[in-house]
C-alpha cells in the first residue's frame, strides 16, 4: 500500500507539471493588454449603440480603439477625434476599410499632436460623456464623448515589403512561340534540323 501510495504521488504530480505549464502560458498570453487600457469590460458597449441613446449608456466604462482622424489641445487638456476600430485579442485596432463611426476623446493630459498625429492608432479606456453635434466637412455628424482614463498611443505598424521583381521575367514568354513564330523557324521553306520523332517542346 505504502508503494502504490508513493508511484499514485510521483503521477499525480508528473500530470500537475504540465498543467501549470499550460496555465502559465494562458495567463501569459493574457496579459498582452497595455496597462493604461486594462482590464477590458467584462460587458463592453458597441459604438453603434451608444450612439443610437447615448443617455442610456452615459457613465458606462468602455475600451474602445481606432484610428486619429484629428487632435486639438485645449486649455483643459487634449481632444481627440477618433474613427473607431474593431479591437484584437490584445485591444489593437484592426485594419479595416469600414468604420462603425467616430467618437471624441477629452483628456486631462496633455497629448504632443506630434506623436497624436491623424493616421495613429491609439485605444482609449474611458467612460460614455453623453454625445455633441458638430461637422466632418460639410457633414452634420454627432460624435459619442468619452471621458479618458487612460490612452494608449500604438507603434507605427511596419510596412509591407516589396514583393521580388525579377528583371528578366516575361510575362508573355512562350517556351514554343518566340515574337516571329515557333522557335527554330526562321521562314517558307525551313525544316527542323532533327529528326521526326523529336519533341521541340525540349531542346
Amino acid at each position: 500500500m505504502i508503494g502504490f501510495a508513493i508511484v499514485r504521488s510521483v503521477v499525480v504530480r508528473s500530470h500537475a507539471l504540465p498543467l501549470a505549464l499550460v496555465a502559465g502560458l494562458v495567463l501569459a498570453g493574457c496579459a498582452s493588454v497595455p496597462e493604461r487600457v486594462a482590464p477590458l469590460p467584462e460587458d463592453p458597449v458597441e459604438l453603434s449603440v451608444a450612439r443610437g441613446d447615448p443617455a442610456a449608456v452615459e457613465g458606462r466604462l468602455v475600451v474602445w480603439g481606432g484610428v486619429i482622424a484629428a487632435v486639438e489641445n485645449t486649455r483643459d487638456g487634449t481632444v481627440l477625434e477618433v474613427v473607431k476600430r474593431s479591437l484584437d485579442r490584445d485591444a489593437r485596432p484592426q485594419p479595416a476599410d469600414v468604420s462603425p463611426g467616430r467618437f471624441r476623446v477629452y483628456s486631462d493630459a496633455f497629448l504632443d499632436p506630434r506623436d497624436h498625429a491623424p493616421g495613429r492608432e491609439v485605444t482609449v479606456r474611458g467612460r460614455v460623456a453623453g454625445s455633441e453635434e458638430d461637422r466632418i466637412g460639410e457633414h452634420a455628424y454627432e460624435f459619442v464623448r468619452l471621458e479618458a482614463e487612460g490612452v494608449h498611443l500604438w507603434e507605427r505598424r511596419p510596412r509591407p515589403r516589396d514583393r521580388y521583381h525579377d528583371p528578366w521575367y516575361d510575362p508573355w514568354y512562350d517556351p514554343l512561340y518566340g515574337h516571329w513564330g515557333p522557335r527554330g523557324y526562321y521562314g517558307p521553306g525551313w525544316r527542323y534540323p532533327y529528326p521526326r520523332h523529336h519533341d521541340p517542346r525540349y531542346w
